[in-house]
C-alpha cells in the first residue's frame, strides 16, 4: 500500500487554478476522503463536470480508469490513520497539554539514545555511494516517504539525478528501469514496504546496487540488501520518523561538503 495518491492531489492543489478541472476534482476528492462509497457520478456532478473528464483526470494521474484510481483513493484513509496513530496509542487520562509535554519528553530521551550511539560511517558510507552511482532511485511511502522526498531535493540542488516515484504502482514501473550504475534507496521504518515481497525482491534482483533505511534492522529480508543503515535501536516505533530526518540532513549537509 502507499501514501502517494495524496502527493499527487497535493501537488495538483499546489500548482493548478482553483477554476482547473483537475483542481475542482482535487478538492472535492480531499473533502470527502472519508465516504464510504465515492462514484464517477458523485463528483461530476458535484463538480458540474462530465464523467468523461473525471476518468480523464484518473488517466492523467496513470491509472487505467476510474475504477483503479478508486482503489487507491481509499487507500488514503492509510496515511491520517499514520497521522493519528501515535497519540491515539496513548489514550491516557491526562490534559492535552501535559500529553503533549509527555511526548517531547519521550522523544527526547529516544533521540539522546539515537546520538549517543550513532555511527557516522553510516552516513560516509551512503555518501560515497550515491556520489558513485548514475542515478538514485528512492522507494518509501506515507511519512517517511515526506521525509524521503527532502533527500531528493537536496540530491537534486547538488546537480545527483534521483527520483522518487510516488505510489506503488509507479514503484513497481519504475524497477525495470534500474540499471547497473543506479542505487536504489529503500527507506522503511518499520518494515512495512519491505514485506511486500514482489516490490523488494525485484529492486533486489535488478541490477542495481542497493540500500535499506531502517530502525528494524531484524525484519524478514533485510538481510537480502547489499547494505543496511540501522536508525538506532528498534524502541518506540514513533520516534523512527524523528531519527530519519536527522540521518536526511546529516547525510545532505555531508554530501554537499564533499561534493560541491
Amino acid at each position: 500500500m502507499s501514501g502517494g495518491l495524496i502527493l499527487s492531489l497535493q501537488d495538483i492543489l499546489n500548482h493548478y487554478q482553483t477554476k482547473d478541472t483537475e483542481y475542482l476534482i482535487a478538492q472535492y476528492l480531499l473533502k470527502n476522503l472519508y465516504q464510504k462509497t465515492i462514484t464517477i457520478t458523485d463528483i461530476a456532478k458535484s463538480c458540474h463536470l462530465s464523467e468523461a473528464s473525471v476518468t480523464r483526470f484518473a488517466k492523467k494521474l496513470g491509472y487505467t480508469g476510474f475504477t483503479e484510481f478508486k482503489k487507491d483513493y481509499f487507500l488514503i484513509q492509510l496515511e491520517e490513520n499514520e497521522l493519528e496513530l501515535d497519540l491515539l496509542a496513548r489514550n491516557e487520562k491526562q490534559s492535552t497539554s501535559q500529553l503533549l509535554l509527555n511526548e517531547l519528553q519521550t522523544v527526547g530521551q529516544e533521540f539522546h539514545a539515537f546520538i549517543d550511539n550513532f555511527d557516522s560511517k553510516q552516513v560516509e558510507k551512503v555518501s560515497n555511494k550515491i556520489h558513485e552511482c548514475r542515478r538514485v532511485y528512492l522507494f518509501s511511502t506515507l511519512i517517511p516517504g515526506n521525509i524521503t522526498m527532502v533527500l531528493q531535493t537536496i540530491l537534486l540542488n547538488c546537480g545527483k539525478e534521483a527520483i522518487y516515484p510516488v505510489d506503488n504502482r509507479k514503484q513497481h514501473e519504475i524497477i525495470p528501469q534500474l540499471e547497473k550504475n543506479d542505487l536504489a534507496i529503500v527507506v522503511s521504518l518499520e518494515g512495512s514496504l519491505v514485506m511486500q515481497k514482489d516490490l523488494t525482491l525485484s529492486i533486489i534482483n535488478s541490477k542495481a546496487s542497493n540500500i535499506l533505511i531502517t530502525q528494524n534492522s531484524h525484519m524478514k529480508l533485510s538481510s537480502l540488501f547489499d547494505t543496511v543503515v540501522t536508525l538506532g535501536d528498534h524502541d518506540l516505533e514513533r520516534t523512527g520518523k524523528y531519527k530519519l530526518l536527522a540521518f536526511v540532513e546529516l547525510l545532505g549537509n555531508y554530501y554537499i561538503l564533499k561534493n560541491k
